[in-house]
C-alpha cells in the first residue's frame, strides 16, 4: 500500500516557458528535479512506497516509475483528462495505506512527515500550516484554535473555535489523512479541499500542524529563481 501521494499532474502555467517541455515537478532546483527532493523526503521518514500522479507531459514522469531516491514509485497517469487533487486521490484510493501523506511536487520543504501522520484525527486529516503573516494574506488564511483543530479554511469552511485563533498561517500544500476521507470525494475532476475537507472542517475532524521551517514554492519564475 502506498503511504504517500505526490501531486505532479498540473500544467505549470505560471512557470512557463520552463514548463513548456517539462512537467513542473521535473524542473530542476540547483540541478536536481523537484520530484527527487520530494521522494528523498519520503524516504527520510521511512516511506518506501509512493504514487505520483501525472497528466501534463506524463511521458516524462512515466520514466520515474521504479526505485527512485530510496522509494518504490508508481505513476498514476490521468489521461485523457486531468482529475484534480481530489479526483487523483480517488482514482488510486484502493492502493493507498490507511493513513497516508500528500505532498505537492512543486514545493521544497522540511515538514516532519512523521509528526504530520501522527497528528491525524480519527476519521479526518491534518494540514501542515506555514507561519508567515504576509503570505497568509496572499494565499488565504488557514488557522487553528488552541486545541490544534482547524477552524478557518480560507473562504471555504469554518468551525466554532475553542479559545484564541491566531490567523497568521496558510496551507503549505502538504497534508495527511485517513483513507476513509476519500469516500467524500466524487470520481472525476474534483478538489480535495473543496470536497472532503470542506465537509469535515465544520465537524472539527481536521487538524492543523504549525510549520516554521523551510517552505519554498517554485510556482512562478521569480519564486523559482529565489529557490535556486
Amino acid at each position: 500500500m502506498y503511504e504517500a501521494f505526490i501531486l505532479a499532474a498540473g500544467f505549470g502555467t505560471r512557470l512557463r516557458p520552463l514548463t513548456n517541455e517539462l512537467p513542473k515537478p521535473l524542473v530542476p532546483v540547483c540541478g536536481v528535479p523537484m520530484l527527487a527532493y520530494a521522494l528523498a523526503q519520503c524516504a527520510h521518514f521511512g516511506i518506501e512506497k509512493v504514487v505520483v500522479n501525472a497528466h501534463w507531459k506524463a511521458e516524462a514522469l512515466a520514466g520515474w516509475a521504479g526505485l527512485r531516491e530510496g522509494c518504490h514509485v508508481s505513476i498514476s497517469e490521468e489521461l485523457p483528462e486531468i482529475l484534480g487533487t481530489g479526483g487523483g486521490l480517488h482514482r488510486v484510493q484502493a492502493q493507498l495505506a490507511e493513513r497516508f501523506v500528500v505532498l505537492n511536487g512543486d514545493v521544497l520543504n522540511d515538514v516532519d512527515l512523521d509528526a504530520l501522520r501522527g497528528a491525524i484525527p480519527a476519521g479526518g486529516g491534518v494540514l501542515a500550516l506555514r507561519a508567515h503573516g504576509q503570505d497568509a494574506a496572499r494565499y488565504g488564511v488557514v488557522a487553528v484554535d488552541e486545541t490544534g483543530t482547524l477552524v478557518h479554511l480560507r473562504d471555504i469552511a469554518a468551525a466554532k473555535p475553542q479559545g484564541v485563533v491566531v490567523r497568521d498561517t496558510h496551507f503549505t500544500g502538504i497534508h495527511a489523512m485517513e483513507r476513509g476521507m476519500l469516500e467524500l470525494v466524487e470520481p472525476g475532476f474534483s478538489c480535495i479541499i473543496r470536497s472532503a475537507y470542506k465537509e469535515l472542517v465544520p465537524e472539527r475532524r481536521i487538524a492543523g500542524l504549525r510549520h516554521t521551517g523551510v517552505w519554498l514554492d517554485i510556482g512562478d519564475p521569480t519564486m523559482y529563481l529565489e529557490a535556486n
